[in-house]
């Protein structure tokens, strides 16, 4: 049994993309919180960011291209906040200055990975059916000169 607007999420890739986006911040940002202030030693930084990290990151971004197929926008987001993110806050330099170049390269890893795996034909067919309900060529057509007597207006007796 799942949720209505758990559906939705699953079924949209903006949707998707955003959701996968903040859970990658979110995560992101509780293990540095945990590795700099709660257990602040060597070990908890080396199996924090240098296992823990990637791992969680190349399942969060396949995951999200295997369903959805690899999206351009995507990882020009989740590179511009890593960005952001080294660039304004100071725990996060001072931690690991190499999380740029570690998150990027499971960002590149992951999406091509799930690109690979990826239903190209269900991406196909989910990218056609939004471009075609844009412009708004998903209803049938139907004839306004129809002849159908259920339909016929009170004047026309």
């Amino acid at each position: 049994m799942s949720v209505k607007g758990f559906d939705k999420i699953r079924q949209s890739a903006e949707l998707s993309a955003a959701a996968t986006g903040v859970i990658w911040f979110l995560f992101g940002a509780a293990l540095l919180l945990f590795v700099d202030k709660v257990y602040p030693s060597p070990l908890s930084l080396m199996l924090g960011f240098g296992f823990v990290y990637p791992a969680v990151c190349l399942v969060l971004f396949f995951r999200l291209c295997k369903r959805h197929g690899v999206m351009w926008y995507f990882p020009a987001a989740v590179i511009a906040a890593t960005v952001l993110m080294y660039l304004l806050w100071d725990a996060y330099r001072a931690v690991i200055p190499n999380l740029i170049v570690m998150t990027i390269l499971c960002l590149l890893f992951g999406c091509g990975l799930g690109g690979c795996f990826s239903d190209k034909e269900a991406v196909k067919a989910y990218r056609e059916q939004k471009k075609l309900k844009k412009l708004g060529e998903d209803k049938p057509y139907t004839s306004i000169l129809e002849d159908d007597p259920s339909k016929k207006n009170k004047n026309t007796k």
